[in-house]
């Protein structure tokens, strides 16, 4: 059975860090592998400023997901 998470404007962050979690890893360590595998520059803070102010983007969020190991998927109500 394959767990899944929805996605709320309100717990993008929560489910972000619960999922980094579940890899084993932290926020910091996210951040340095979505930096390298998608050759970015910006900062941990930049990353969790986003998630708490609930600006993070679209792509965004598909390259933690993809560095995680998950994929987000997108069904009718």
């Amino acid at each position: 059975m394959k767990n899944e998470y929805i996605l709320q404007k309100d717990n993008v962050r929560n489910v972000v860090k619960l999922l980094t979690a579940f890899e084993g890893k932290t926020l910091t360590r996210l951040k340095v592998d979505i930096n390298h595998k998608f050759s970015k520059s910006d900062s941990l803070e930049n990353l969790t400023n986003k998630l708490r102010n609930g600006t993070v983007r679209v792509n965004e969020l598909l390259e933690i997901f993809d560095v995680l190991g998950y994929e987000m998927l997108v069904r009718k109500k």
